[in-house]
This record gives structure tokens, sequence and C-alpha cells, in this order.
């Protein structure tokens, strides 16, 4: 955007601050764009609350510092002209991204839902509690069979090919994925022995890590199987979450296949942790003490996505960014899905699709043991299946609706808040378990991430003024 000192410019009404000191932290809600002024910067923003020229209010001496000043902020579209709607700039730029979603370009990344099964029973389980009475839960194929995982990775690096994509990233996932072991080893030999000339493959898993045994420990860094893995807190916080069938505490369990993956030269390099009401007291620095005593850098603390936690939000925030500040000092990322919006604050939706999630953003696709694919390997909404090709992501698609529909700006109820575009609605699973459950969680979920959001940034301004 050009800038003319004869023209009437205005504060856009998307302008978001947070204040700290002697700074501000501001962002566009729909394009991000964030930046750190000063006080003054902003007091001279606030003029343009009332549109007028920019010659009205820096006069004609002018030097070289002001007109970048100026360029900036109207770059930014933080004072944009007096007839401009930022609406209508999103919509234009998100129509010419239209035809990535219906040639199936934005698709990257693959998760095999190896089984719809677990041996474990976390009272919290996303998988469990989202699909309860849903067609994959009523499916009697519970495991991945080796035929399809080879129908869905072909249908995968298909898409990848025609868009001239040499990157493959696969997800085995579920339920426990351990459970169906050898076909997870087949698949890995499958992609090896017949794409590994063409395909540059990475591979993952997201596993309880009570079923590793030495050997599947050895295959997983033979293939160089990034594993991810949950331990809901220190014993006594574990174990009152995450349980065996028989309810039971499974902190034992866990930790003896994180030493075994440690004992073959392939430690994990962090936990994830689910508070939930049950365990949140427990939950404290401590956890991150304890990932440092066993060499992990990662620590992400989830607060239960389904029931969202009744427990004072204030409190939750509070603590989650006290145990962030500590294990920032250790050198310790501590993200989560709290953390999303403010991560996503340096992406512009002018520039990039920018969402809460990949699945949202049409760049992951889960494949379950009948074949059927979901945006997230929690949903239980279908949205199509290997046999369908192209047509998957063909115009008018589910695919596309889906995508189409999480656009930023296309949902009503986000519209309006403050990070309207980096939050984008929050997660997918949450809506589809409040919908299924008629009760009225989003809202607290709403409040919650965008508390997270101020404070996460209000640290980084601390942290800019020292």
């Amino acid at each position: 955007m050009s800038l003319c000192m004869d023209k009437i410019y205005k504060k856009t009404r998307f302008l978001q601050t947070v204040r700290e000191d002697n700074l501000v932290a501001i962002w566009h809600s729909l394009f991000g764009n964030p930046k750190t002024v000063s006080p003054e910067t902003m007091d001279f923003i606030e003029k343009f609350s009332i549109p007028k020229t920019l010659r009205s209010v820096v006069g004609d001496s002018i030097n070289a510092e002001t007109i970048n000043v100026l360029n900036e902020l109207v770059d930014c579209y933080f004072l944009t002209l007096e007839d401009f709607d930022d609406r209508t700039l999103l919509k234009d730029k998100i129509k010419q991204r239209e035809e990535k979603i219906i040639n199936g370009s934005l698709i990257d990344y693959l998760e095999l839902i190896m089984s719809e099964t677990c041996n474990f029973a976390c009272d919290y389980c996303i998988h469990f509690k989202n699909l309860g009475g849903s067609d994959r839960m009523n499916s009697h194929q519970k495991f991945m069979r080796l035929k399809i995982a080879k129908q869905a990775i072909d249908w995968y690096l298909a898409i990848l090919r025609q868009n001239g994509k040499q990157k493959a990233t696969i997800n085995f996932g579920g339920g426990e994925p351990l459970l169906v072991w050898d076909t997870i080893l087949q698949v890995i030999k499958y992609c090896d022995e017949t794409y590994g000339n063409e395909f540059e493959f990475s591979f993952s898993i997201n596993t309880n890590a009570s079923l590793i045994t030495q050997q599947i420990a050895m295959v997983l860094k033979k293939y160089r199987v990034n594993v991810a893995s949950s331990l809901d807190g220190l014993r006594e916080g574990n174990d009152k979450v995450r349980l065996t069938k028989s309810g039971g505490g499974t902190f034992s369990q866990v930790i003896r296949g994180f030493e075994t993956l440690a004992l073959v030269g392939h430690p994990i390099d962090g936990i994830a942790v689910t508070v939930t009401e049950k365990n949140f007291y427990d939950i404290d620095e401590s956890i991150i003490d304890w990932a440092i005593d066993h060499d992990m850098t990662n620590v992400r603390i989830d607060i239960d996505v389904i029931g969202l936690v009744d427990i004072p939000i204030d409190l939750i925030v509070r603590k989650l960014i006290r145990i962030r500040r500590y294990a920032a000092s250790r050198k310790i990322d501590v993200p989560g899905f709290w953390s999303r919006p403010a991560e996503n604050l340096g992406l512009s939706t002018l520039n990039e699709p920018v969402a809460f999630c990949g699945g949202i953003r049409g760049n992951s696709v889960c494949v379950n043991p009948s074949g059927n694919i979901y945006a997230c390997g929690y949903s239980a909404n279908k949205l199509g299946n290997i046999s369908d090709g192209r047509l998957f992501y063909a115009p008018g698609s589910f695919y596309h609706s889906l995508i189409r529909q999480h656009l930023t700006g296309m949902t009503k109820m986000c519209q309006g808040c403050m990070i309207e575009g980096q939050c984008g609605g929050g997660c997918m699973i949450t809506h589809e378990f409040s919908l299924k459950a008629e009760n009225a969680k989003i809202e607290r979920m709403c409040d919650f991430y965008i508390r997270m959001t101020e404070e996460i940034i209000r640290d980084q301004l601390r942290s800019a003024a020292v």
C-alpha cells in the first residue's frame, strides 16, 4: 500500500494491543504482523481513530525515520485508507488460494490410524470420548491391515508426486498403534523398498510406550522413527488419570518404555502432559525438573480439550504461565494448544493459510483401518475414502468444504475476536464434542485461549524490556 500524505487514513478496527511497562505489542487480528512499539507510537496511531490525512498529523517537515514508521504502519495495515475494507482484501487473497485446495497441493502429512482400540483406559482420552458411538467405534475393523495401509500410502504418495513433492511424512497413531507392531514394520519396509528412491520419508509414532520392547526400540532407531509419548505428571498425578483397563496406574509401564528406548540409544526428547480436574493440583515445576533429569527439551502441557477442566480460568492461566516461565529459565520449551494463537501471530493470512492445526488447514489427512479419511485422528466426521482418488479433494468434496469453512474470516462466532486470524476457532474436536454432547464449553475455550495469548505476549514484552 503506497504512502500518500494528503489522502485520509484511519486506524484499522482490527488493531489489537497488549501493554506491559513501556512497551506495546500490536497486531492485526486478521493479518497478524505483530510489532513491538513505544507508547508514543501507539498514541500516534490512536490519532487516526478519527480519519484524517497523514500531513495533518505530521505536518510538512518530515524526516526519513518518520517516513519509515509511516510506511511500516501502512504496510502492516494498522493504518489504512478511509475506504479500505480489511475483510474484502482477505477474501480476495483466500480466493486466489482456492486452487491449492482442489488440486491436493495442501496435503503434506499422512496419519495411519493403526488401531481403534488401546491397552490403556485413560479417563480423559479424546479418541474414545469423542468417537464413542460413531461409525469408527462401531466398525468391526479395529486394526489396520497391510493391504489398506499400502493403498493409503499409494494414494498419499500419488498426491505428493503430482504436486512435485519429495518429502513424505507418515505418522502411526491410534488408539495404541503398537498393538499392530508387525503391520507397522511391514509398512515402513514397504515405503523404504518401494518408494525409497523417490521420496524422503519421515516416520513418527504416537504411543503410550508400554508395549515397547528392546526389539521394537531397535527398529524405531534404525528407521529414525520419532517417538511421541505422554506422561501426565509424576507418579501420583499420572496414575490418577492415565489408567490401565482395570483402573490401575500406568507410570511404571510408561517409564519402562522410555528406559528401553534410551537403552538402545533412541530416547524420546519430550513428553505430552494432559491436565484434567483430577491431576491439576499435582502438575507443577517438578515435571520440568524430571524432564531435565531425563535429557528432554520439550514438555507439552495441554488442558483436557474435551472436558475443558472445570477450574477457574485465572487459576489455570497462572499455573501454566508460571510453569512456562520456570521451564524457559531451564531451557525447556513448554507449548500446548493454548500457545497456538500466539505462535500463529507471526504468520500472515495474506500470504499463507493460517489455522489452529494441520487438519483444518488441509495439510494432514488421517486414514483409519476401514480406509476412511478424516481431518484429525480423533474426528468422527468422515471426509472420504482412499478409493475416492482425486475426487477426495475435488470442488464440493467434504475435504474442500471443511477447509473453506475454516479459512480465516469464515467462522461467524470468531468475527471480532482479538485472535480471529491466529486461532481460527480453536480445536476442531472440541467443537465436535460440544455439539454432540450439547454442552456450552466453546466460550470457555475461547476465553482460555485469549487469556493465554495475552499473557504469553506480556512475557515476551517483559523479555524485550530487559
